[in-house]
């Protein structure tokens, strides 16, 4: 099946929140990330959700604390494809920041 997705995809770990409802917040780690979305992995628990459903996904970029509206766009035995909201401009750059701010790390232990 060809992908359709105009936004190229990075491959960038990032620990996450996702929260659907009060009762209904899971964990997880990115796997892919581009501007609009990512591809989150919950840990441990399956995540009971469906595609089209809208929460709210939580990022932390040192100490600064984002919140985005978001939708689940497909659903795998693996995790979900996210596609961000509200401010996806917003979202681009803190993701675009944390992903070079993690490059530089590595970087720098490698010396």
């Amino acid at each position: 099946m060809p992908d359709h997705r105009d936004d190229a995809r990075y491959s960038h770990q990032k620990m996450l929140r996702l929260e659907f409802s009060e009762e209904r917040v899971y964990y997880g780690v990115s796997r892919d990330v581009s501007v609009a979305g990512l591809f989150f992995i919950p840990e441990g628990e399956e995540v009971e959700v469906e595609v089209g459903e809208t929460g709210y996904l939580q990022l932390t970029t040192g100490e600064d604390v984002h919140r985005f509206s978001c939708q689940v766009m497909r659903v795998t035995a693996e995790g979900l494809a996210l596609q961000i909201t509200d401010y996806p401009a917003r979202f681009g750059v803190a993701i675009s920041h944390d992903l070079f701010h993690s490059m530089l790390t590595r970087m720098r232990d490698r010396q």
